[in-house]
């Protein structure tokens, strides 16, 4: 509940501030210009989707969950528009986040069933391309809903490393992605709090023979994003 309270106190001031001068229309023709730049930053909670198959016929393990952990963002924005309602925004830039693994298993030492977890850490370079569909504005806000897809490269992958105390992903991973926000226009630039939402296309399983990956058919991520732009 708290994390909701504060979602909705990022997007209510602004729209109070911009309520205050409602009859004054800050930069009018500013949805005008073909091109625009701008860039934000943001909090991620990315997580897995796991494709886990019949644990009873895989030895040694017997349940597997993920935790997402919080994680930054930061993208420069690129907006080029295309119709009066409609945007294409290319925003390419760095996301780090942090994921867990909670292995129900046999420790292969002790052969004791206890809880292994395994911590993933992931440095995206990112390339994002979407389209922004835009309401009618009033005074100085306008609702929008965005949607598009992702390219990464996970910079701190370690798909290649010899090791089997490390749970690998694969370097190379593509998202489809949702979003809606509000633009609110204030006197020299526009601000505007986003909540997004991702859903993973690749699967990022490295099959190595280790028993963690046994138990798993394939694993992809998901996120939510709180992004908070200037332009």
């Amino acid at each position: 509940m708290k994390v909701i309270r504060l979602i909705l106190v990022f997007f209510m001031v602004p729209y109070w501030a911009s309520a205050q001068f409602s009859r004054l229309r800050n930069q009018p023709l500013y949805d005008k210009d073909e091109l625009h730049f701008g860039f934000h930053i943001g909090l991620n909670w990315y997580n897995f989707t796991l494709d886990t198959k019949n644990l009873t016929e895989v030895n040694d393990v017997y349940g597997v969950t993920s935790e997402a952990l919080p994680g930054y963002n930061i993208n420069i924005i690129s907006n080029l528009r295309l119709t009066e309602h409609l945007d294409l925004r290319f925003t390419p830039g760095f996301a780090a986040t942090v994921r867990n693994l909670h292995f129900d298993m046999e420790d292969p030492f002790t052969s004791e069933r206890r809880i292994i977890t395994r911590q993933i850490e992931s440095s995206y370079v990112q390339f994002p391309l979407h389209l922004k569909f835009k309401s009618v504005r009033i005074d100085n806000y306008r609702l929008y809903l965005m949607g598009g897809i992702r390219y990464a490269n996970d910079l701190a992958s370690k798909a290649k490393v010899v090791d089997d105390n490390l749970f690998k992903l694969q370097r190379h991973t593509a998202d489809y992605e949702v979003a809606f926000g509000t633009d609110f226009y204030f006197e020299y630039f526009k601000f505007s709090p986003q909540i997004r939402a991702s859903w993973g296309l690749t699967n990022l399983l490295v099959q190595d023979g280790t028993t963690q990956v046994s138990a798993l058919d394939g694993i992809r991520n998901r996120a939510v994003l709180i992004n908070f732009t200037f332009e």
